[in-house]
């Protein structure tokens, strides 16, 4: 098709045409993008109308873009000027032309006498009714090289019926983008919130422990107790909407790494062994014999499923109750995922060589949850009994992630319950199966550090941080740790003092929002201006938790992230690591 070398062709224009024109603006259709919602519908027209040409079209001043094209071959956009669609943009008929060759506003356009040679067109217009008015936005053509006089009034109907299925699409589509868009605004907003809130939290937090190491009363040591006790509700609160934020933009991911099982719940039955013994509740805890303990998953979303559901099981069931925890594995089971698993087999059998499917029970004897709740209790922001919250605190948060990450795992949580008897939510994960041998051998390779002291190592430690506060919570950490600490407040300050003598650190915590330059500008500066193998590590040290900041932090040349809030073993441990690499590095 060409349309080089026009004549300067006339063409009618609606009298609303700059309306028309922003509306598909905001529609974002005037692009070359595939749209298969657009691509289906075409196909349709074709196989029912047995036209050789069909394309959805939308105009703006100069171009015509023709939408999933078929017949056209590799040609998606025309001259304005060229566009038969200009006439069925006029009115709300279907606009017919027979024999465009007979016709003396196409017998001249170059799409009639020059390559594809076009000769028969009907194009309904595509029709969108917002704001009590009404937008001629574009149409749905059929064409051929062949005249067609048999192309009658009810093919006509049934053509104005397609394009209504189009404007049907076209208005569901900017509903989904307005949707997705509304979406990561919110998670955007949630993380933000996350962010700012997580570095005070650490001043808070840290101040605590500092304060507990000093010589207390009874009266101001019970106090601190208190104040801790707040603390870890505060965070919880916080790592909830964090999670719900990377659920909903798409930014929660998963890790697979060898793991037992059996130690993971032993770990979480030891968390809340002193809770409900406080409570006056038995805890019970039943891992099947017969079942693998060696899988690979990801272990701290894993444990943050059954210590979710374990916490939730205490918190509802009143003294003298029972709360118990059983890992079995399902027989003939079928998840959600199960047959994109790679390993799957097609057998019905959960426990396979390579793969089994285990169910991981927690029943209490508590208050229940009423028959009109129950659908709506993994919804985060449609928790239908808001007196539950009252009575017993939380945000709802916490089954809402639960059920997202088991989704995300490839598995399935249902919850059964009875007012006055008790719940039990089950939780089935397809997780693949790895040998003993396998285990220890990833464990062992992937040690942290040793308990050995003649390992351990004391540094010279640039510490890049504007917050007062978690600058003397980390100062203070570090020194006690046996670490010598040089403290600034920017990135652009760190670039100063080191480059007056880089080989006296031996690593750089750098914080990522600072003011003048900030800790990714600043590590990029340094691979900048050294070489990135005499370089120090460089570990974040930030409030950002989102998925994705870590590796975010080591494509820009750092070596490790570190999370705010912070303990102090957290970040002694982290340090020691890096220390203990660089030493066998050098040597």
């Amino acid at each position: 098709m060409s349309t080089t070398n026009l004549p300067t062709l006339s063409y009618p224009v609606a009298v609303d045409e700059a309306a028309r024109i922003n509306k598909l603006r905001k529609y974002q259709v005037l692009n070359d993008n595939d749209e298969p919602a657009f691509k289906r519908l075409v196909e349709l027209a074709k196989s029912f109308f047995g036209m050789p040409i069909v394309t959805i079209t939308f105009m703006d001043e100069e171009t015509q873009y023709l939408k999933s094209a078929h017949g056209l071959g590799e040609v998606c956009r025309t001259s304005r000027e060229v566009a038969i669609c200009n006439y069925t943009v006029l009115s709300n008929d279907v606009f017919v032309v027979a024999d465009l060759s007979k016709d003396s506003r196409f017998s001249q356009n170059p799409l009639i006498t020059e390559s594809p040679h076009l000769r028969f067109y009907a194009g309904a217009p595509i029709i969108l009714h917002e704001d009590h008015k009404s937008f001629r936005l574009g149409s749905l053509c059929l064409m051929d090289t062949k005249p067609h006089d048999d192309f009658d009034e009810s093919q006509a109907e049934v053509l104005a019926q397609f394009a209504l299925i189009a404007a049907d699409a076209l208005q569901l589509q900017d509903k989904q983008r307005d949707a997705k868009h509304a979406n990561e605004m919110k998670s955007d907003f949630l993380a933000n919130m996350s962010h700012e809130i997580r570095t005070p939290m650490n001043g808070i937090i840290g101040m605590v422990e500092m304060l507990s190491e000093t010589k207390l009363s009874d009266e101001q040591q019970e106090y601190v107790d208190n104040i801790k006790v707040s603390n870890e509700h505060l965070m919880a609160i916080i790592n909830g909407i964090l999670d719900l934020s990377k659920v909903e933009s798409g930014k929660m991911t998963l890790d697979s790494i060898p793991l037992n099982l059996s130690t993971l719940c032993n770990e979480v039955v030891s968390l809340f062994a002193i809770k409900a013994r406080q409570r006056g509740l038995i805890l019970d805890y039943h891992y099947t014999e017969s079942l693998s303990p060696y899988v690979q998953g990801d272990p701290i979303r894993l444990k943050q499923i059954i210590a979710n559901l374990v916490n939730n099981a205490i918190k509802f069931t009143r003294e003298g109750g029972r709360v118990s925890i059983a890992v079995k594995h399902v027989p003939n089971c079928h998840c959600a995922d199960d047959t994109d698993h790679p390993d799957h087999t097609g057998d019905d059998t959960a426990v396979s060589a390579d793969y089994m499917t285990v169910c991981i029970e927690v029943t209490d004897t508590g208050v229940g949850i009423k028959p009109e709740s129950l659908e709506a209790i993994f919804d985060a922001y449609d928790q239908a009994d808001k007196s539950t919250h009252r009575l017993y605190g939380g945000t709802g948060l916490g089954l809402s992630v639960c059920k997202s990450l088991v989704d995300l795992m490839g598995g399935e949580i249902n919850v059964d319950s009875e007012v006055g008897v008790g719940t039990t939510f089950s939780v089935l994960l397809p997780l693949p199966t790895i040998d003993a041998a396998k285990y220890e051998t990833w464990q062992n390779a992937n040690e942290l550090i040793t308990d050995d002291p003649s390992y351990e190592r004391a540094g010279h430690i640039l510490l890049v941080e504007d917050d007062a506060v978690n600058a003397i919570i980390a100062k203070k950490t570090l020194t006690n740790s046996g670490h010598i600490v040089t403290h600034v407040t920017d990135g652009q300050q760190a670039l100063e003092i080191f480059a007056l003598s880089p080989d006296r650190y031996d690593l750089i915590l750098m914080d990522h929002h600072m003011p003048i330059l900030d800790g990714v500008q600043a590590t990029i500066k340094l691979h900048e201006l050294y070489d990135p193998q005499s370089l120090p590590p460089i570990i974040a040290l930030t409030a950002n938790a989102m998925d994705g900041e870590r590796e975010k932090y080591l494509k820009v040349g750092m070596q490790d992230y570190c999370t705010k809030p912070f303990k102090q073993e957290q970040l002694n441990a982290l340090v020691q690591y890096w220390l203990i690499q660089q030493s066998s590095n050098q040597e």
